[in-house]
């Protein structure tokens, strides 16, 4: 069997070959292609790996998100599961680590070809499925409908975690993504950068566009994309971190410095 095969298609991948031969071009120059071994192993990393601090912070952020996720839904092994989407998935480590818990039926959703295979060759759950899909643009819209399915009022939850910023429109995101909610389901944004006022994040825009310059492939600055800590609040979203304990363990670089972001589907009629 193919490894193609095992993933589900709901756009078209013609439409974002470029984008993805750019984005696994950077990966290559970053050394964050990873074999197969190691992909296994994530959120778990050698710490001779250059990038070795920043996965633990992100198996903190994904350990701190299972356990609210259990204890917010109020569920245990055996109690009735819920979907969630992964939205930006990558090679599908954070999937596979949600869909440990057998009653948890996920979506590992992405239009990066390459690594929706290799996660869908390294994870076969049957709770697990691996998706190319476009969820926000005209021909994909969460809340229309696709050739034999409809992804309205679907998911319980959807995570991004390390990926918004490869979405241009942040507001579309979100309307699209909670289109896609039951009502009372959540977003939960986890390990990306927001930005205070307008000067940092042209700031980061200039060192973006300076950092993939220096890696030789500049045209990945248009695809990553910087939002304003108001965007998010003015859609509703909250920090979780926002507490004083919290904010001395990222303070002391024992938590990532980012915020952890949730939103809320609280309208039935979107």
């Amino acid at each position: 069997m193919s490894d193609f095969s095992k993933i589900h298609f709901f756009s078209d991948p013609v439409s974002f070959r470029e984008k993805e031969k750019i984005y696994l071009e950077v990966r290559r120059r970053e050394g964050r292609v990873f074999p197969d071994e190691v992909v296994r192993a994530l959120p778990f990393i050698s710490k001779s790996n250059p990038y070795a601090k920043e996965w633990v912070w992100r198996r903190r952020s994904f350990e701190r998100f299972r356990k609210q996720l259990s204890e917010s839904w109020q569920l245990s092994e055996s109690s009735a599961g819920i979907r969630i989407l992964d939205l930006g998935c990558g090679n599908g480590w954070l999937a596979n680590r949600l869909a440990e818990n057998p009653s948890w039926d996920v979506w590992a959703v992405d239009v990066n070809e390459a690594e929706l295979a290799q996660g869908a060759r390294l994870f076969g759950r049957e709770n697990l499925q691996f998706v190319y899909a476009d969820f926000v643009s005209r021909n994909a819209v969460p809340g229309g409908s696709l050739p034999g399915i409809s992804f309205r009022d679907t998911f319980d939850l959807v995570v991004l975690a390390a990926s918004v910023q490869y979405f241009p429109d942040l507001e579309q995101l979100i309307f699209s993504l909670k289109k896609c909610l039951k009502p009372g389901g959540e977003i939960h944004i986890l390990d990306s950068p927001f930005y205070k006022n307008e000067n940092e994040k042209e700031a980061a825009r200039r060192r973006t566009l300076e950092y993939y310059t220096k890696l030789g492939v500049p045209e990945m600055a248009t695809f990553y994309h910087h939002h304003l800590w108001s965007e998010v609040e003015s859609l509703g979203g909250v920090d979780l971190d926002n507490r004083l304990g919290i904010k001395f363990l990222q303070k002391i670089k024992w938590l990532a410095p980012f915020p952890w972001i949730r939103l809320m589907r609280v309208d039935k009629n979107l």
